[in-house]
């Protein structure tokens, strides 16, 4: 068992005597897909009776934690929102529980569209005027990362549409992609979210060529995807 494991093991024991109607706990996002880079470990917490959020801190954070942990906590009947569970279900680990509160939360999800993948390029580009028209360096950023990210979403989303799926976990989307739209996937996660959004390592010097660039090749990728779904309906 690694570090990183026995400490999830050991928040887990804190959680579930916190609150013992805890049903599962699932770890999310950077900490999952990009152990080596994360700063922070995001968890899930679904219970049958929510309890005061401060017991829940105070259970992830104990004052000789090695790593920052921030934690959502959801009753049961309660599913989070669209794009929220999305994200999770983009990168994720069950670490207590059998997974069957998060399927269900899954099956509300509804299929996705080419629309969605549409409007998060549209959002894209919406995030880099953002940026463009304010002179806080720290907002700045967070626009442009968020801009490089929403490529990645509608790539991400028209590749469930092509496939037919609604769970967004990206090692299915990415394995059951054709050789040729693969390495295009891989590329969006490499480049788009793990190096530009997680990381903020995209080019200064030339940062609107660099986006037209990858909208445009995103752009393509879901147009392709989309018509060669149409004909084979």
């Amino acid at each position: 068992m690694s570090a990183l494991d026995d400490a999830l093991d050991r928040i887990c024991k804190a959680l579930v005597t916190w609150d013992p109607d805890i049903v599962e706990i699932i770890q999310f996002g950077s900490s999952v897909y990009a152990p080596r880079y994360a700063k922070d470990v995001d968890l899930l917490v679904i219970t049958g009776n929510e309890k005061d959020y401060g017991g829940y801190l105070d259970a992830v954070n104990p004052d000789d934690a090695p790593f920052n942990v921030d934690v959502l906590v959801f009753n049961r009947d309660k599913a989070p929102k669209r794009e929220l569970l999305r994200n999770i279900l983009g990168a994720f680990k069950i670490l207590y529980g059998d997974g069957r509160c998060l399927l269900e939360y899954a099956k509300t999800l509804g299929d996705p569209t080419f629309d969605e993948a549409r409007t998060s390029l549209k959002a894209a580009v919406d995030y880099m005027n953002l940026a463009g028209a304010t002179d806080d360096p720290l907002l700045k950023d967070r626009h442009i990362r968020e801009a490089f990210d929403a490529l990645f979403h509608a790539a991400r989303m028209a590749s469930m549409v092509y496939l037919s799926i609604d769970i967004s976990r990206w090692s299915l989307v990415r394995r059951g992609l054709p050789k040729q739209y693969r390495s295009d996937f891989e590329a969006f996660i490499n480049t788009l979210h793990l190096k530009y959004f997680y990381n903020g390592e995209y080019p200064r010097e030339r940062l609107e060529e660099e986006f037209q660039i990858w909208l445009e090749r995103v752009k393509d990728y879901v147009r392709k995807l989309e018509e060669e779904s149409h004909r084979k309906l």
